[in-house]
């Protein structure tokens, strides 16, 4: 069996390539191209030793993905409190300048410690503007209050024991027929 003839072809203008390829490298990208295309970049020589690479081939590793464990139930059937959802209270303005009155801090100061700017403090002890996830967590770490409680949401309403009674087609039907003699009855009166 002889041995197989190997044909290239130029990637930068798909010509077949005849005789010994050149190797270039043209805007960082390693090539290989026929005589015509070999001026258009930088030749370079291939590493003894390691197996050529192929074009546009990169030798970076894959990163390895850990898959996130699913979040657990608390024994009482309560999710954790990272998983929960959490809403700002009420009246988050009164606790905020509270705290801040009881740590003894100017606005700009709680300002600074909490990397925000003063005119937000102000919108939010105001009552202007409701401070986001983020910035409830630094106020509660600096002024040692309260903040953010668990979403509530309104009891459902319990389904009623009584069975209800399922319309069939044959009810929208007599519905049917009925609105129809009702109209009819309608027009054939006289005023």
């Amino acid at each position: 069996m002889r041995g197989r003839v190997r044909i290239l072809n130029c990637d930068i203008c798909g010509r077949q390539i005849h005789g010994k390829p050149n190797r270039v490298v043209i805007e960082g990208a390693r090539m290989m191209a026929c005589e015509s295309c070999a001026r258009l970049g930088k030749p370079y020589e291939e590493p003894r030793g390691l197996p050529p690479t192929k074009p546009g081939a990169t030798a970076k590793p894959m990163p390895i993905v850990v898959p996130r464990p699913a979040p657990t139930r608390l024994a009482d059937g309560r999710a954790p409190r990272e998983v929960r959802e959490l809403d700002i209270a009420d009246n988050y303005p009164q606790i905020i300048q509270k705290g801040r009155r009881k740590h003894d801090l100017t606005q700009e100061e709680l300002a600074m410690k909490v990397k925000e700017h003063l005119s937000i403090i102000q919108k939010i002890e105001l009552g202007k503007m409701a401070p986001d996830i983020r910035l409830a967590k630094a106020l509660e770490h600096v002024l040692r209050v309260k903040l953010l409680v668990p979403t509530s949401e309104p009891p459902l309403p319990k389904p009623s024991t009584t069975p209800t009674k399922e319309i069939t087609l044959a009810d929208v039907a007599r519905i049917r027929k009925k609105e129809e003699k009702d109209a009819h009855d309608l027009e054939a009166k006289p005023t």
